[in-house]
């Protein structure tokens, strides 16, 4: 005979428990522990965790979910097994369950958990805000929708899971086959492989991305982008990127990316990216705008290595390709100095490029000076040291520095006056120094950059100083209030930019996203003026932060992005 017990709340929430099973459903209204004690728990029909409740599911727990049916949250789910002990969730019988569905007042841990057999994407965070890491996460898909194993639309720090054979094939909308991003998501430390999509096998970003240090490998996609397909403004660094492919007649192998803007373009450093596969691009399609690859390795052995449709900055990269290494589509001139391309045979070198020299409508692949060798050297020079001028002439000015010493020596120096730019592949205004001696026409800030013989440069190794013209200084107008990072996302450190139009008490500090304060970087009287103030993280994770600057009655706030 069976044994059956019960529990209502509210006449919502029923739990019935058999010998060896515990039937859940409903709305759960207050705090409720799952526990080894219950388990296996049957969800027999949609259960939801409402907004001031708490779901806590022990370690060993199992939850199998009958077909179609998903676990709502708009409170607290906590699903935290251990190493040795973890959760399973998982279909309860032939067919699959639909999702974990974390709502917008949702917090969410998943730890060590094994999450499995979904079919409308296992985990949906629709503007939650969620931690995922240290679980299994496969055997997931999506038929009509985005990101089989997981879609985020909310804040997610996706950390050192394992994400295979998920799935999201839908041609007019799958993309993500492992991960979708469409808002903030930290990617971090995770091997994703054999996953599919219709573009992006592995990972879709149209969000604000920050991918890095993943195992990308074996994922495919039946249209752009076989390990990532990225649309946003995202950093994609130090992944391993290796045996992804495409379906024919499509591009980028390894990455496509359309993603970036000319202030905020996408970053693409130090990964390496191998033995992927697609009839154009095989490591790289690029749709993007300024987009920044540095540092990477890339192995191709297909037709093109690096596919270009627009304006590219390509730097200090092993470059090694059995067909074309780059190839430019577009009427943009690509800076693509001080790679190495396997060779110091600039006939050779020629051959592996294809641009205004195979079609006079195109723009050229400016590739000299290169490498000799792999680069060793990473490190961008400091900044120029003792920056001064003299006027010579009302409208001429000698300018001198003394070199900060750098391991490869400073081979290049560059300027610019007025107006500073967003980043160092911004190159609006910018000139090559070819002597000492500078005109201008007003007052002007003289900023300059220098290049080491590596290719390295940053937009931090640059230093400024004011210049006053033709016209008297008491004519110089004072700049309004104004706050923000040179680079932003960043990378270990940031420089925060401020001015002020009068003197002023000055507060600047940095505050994390519980609004703790992490970092005082200037408290004292200022007088008018243009200042900055460098943001050193040490001792912090990567994450959102947020600057704060208060002057007299004035009070700015500026959003920063850390990744390490």
């Amino acid at each position: 005979m069976k044994k059956f017990f019960g529990l209502i709340v509210g006449t919502q929430f029923i739990v019935s428990s058999l010998v060896n099973a515990t039937n859940v459903s409903g709305v759960i209204s207050t705090n409720t522990v799952w526990n080894t004690a219950g388990s296996p728990y049957i969800v027999t029909g949609n259960v939801l965790v409402d907004t001031f409740a708490t779901l806590t599911i022990e370690p060993g727990v199992e939850v199998r979910l009958e077909s179609a049916k998903y676990i709502m949250v708009k409170g607290i789910l906590n699903a935290i097994g251990t190493a040795s002990d973890s959760i399973i969730i998982t279909k309860n019988g032939g067919s699959g369950w639909k999702r974990l569905w974390l709502k917008p007042t949702s917090i969410c841990s998943l730890k060590y958990c094994r999450i499995e057999y979904a079919e409308t994407s296992a985990i949906y965070n629709d503007s939650g805000t969620v931690y995922i890491g240290y679980n299994t996460i496969k055997n997931n898909s999506t038929s009509y929708s985005v990101g089989g194993g997981i879609r985020n639309s909310g804040s997610a720090m996706i950390t050192n899971n394992t994400i295979s054979n998920n799935s999201a094939t839908n041609v007019y909308y799958g993309g993500g086959g492992g991960i979708f991003n469409d808002s903030f998501a930290i990617i971090t430390n995770n091997i994703i492989s054999n996953n599919s999509g219709a573009n992006g096998g592995a990972i879709t970003n149209t969000g604000s991305g920050i991918i890095t240090n993943n195992t990308i490998i074996n994922n495919s996609a039946s249209g752009t982008g076989g390990g990532i397909s990225n649309s946003g403004p995202a950093i994609i660094s130090n992944n391993t990127i290796s045996n992804n492919s495409v379906g024919s007649g499509f591009n980028g192998g390894g990455i496509c990316n359309s993603g970036g803007f000319a202030t905020t373009p996408t970053t693409i450093t130090n990964n390496t990216i191998t033995n992927n596969s697609a009839d154009n691009g095989g490591a790289i399609c690029d749709y993007g705008i300024s987009t920044i690859y540095k540092y990477n390795t890339i192995t191709d052995i297909t037709a093109s290595a690096i596919y270009i449709t627009h304006n590219v900055l390509i730097r200090t990269n092993n470059i090694s390709a059995i067909g074309y290494a780059v190839y430019n589509t577009t009427t943009y001139n690509i800076d693509g100095r001080y790679n190495w391309w396997n060779t110091a045979n600039t006939d050779t070198i020629n051959q592996k490029i294809s641009d205004y020299y195979d079609d006079f409508t195109l723009g050229k692949v400016f590739y000299q000076p290169f490498l000799n060798a792999s680069f060793s050297d990473t490190v961008a020079p400091s900044v120029p040291i003792n920056l001064t001028s003299v006027r010579i002439t009302d409208s001429t000015f000698n300018v001198n520095w003394t070199d900060p010493v750098d391991v490869s020596g400073i081979s290049e120096y560059y300027y610019k006056l007025g107006s500073e730019p967003i980043s160092d592949f911004d190159t609006t205004g910018i000139f090559h120094f070819s002597t000492n001696t500078i005109n201008i026409t007003q007052n002007e800030s003289l900023f300059v950059w220098l290049v080491d013989s590596s290719g390295n440069v940053n937009y931090n190794n640059r230093t400024s100083i004011y210049i006053v013209g033709i016209e008297e200084k008491s004519k110089i107008k004072t700049p309004s209030t104004t706050l923000r990072a040179s680079q932003n996302p960043f990378i270990k450190s940031t420089i925060i930019l401020y001015a002020l139009p009068e003197k002023a008490d000055v507060l600047l500090k940095i505050y994390d996203i519980s609004g703790r304060t992490v970092k005082t970087l200037v408290n004292g009287k200022k007088d008018a003026g243009s200042y900055e103030a460098n943001f050193d993280t040490k001792g912090l994770a990567s994450g959102i932060y947020f600057a704060e600057l208060s002057a007299g009655n004035i009070s700015i706030n500026k959003k920063l992005i850390l990744i390490k």
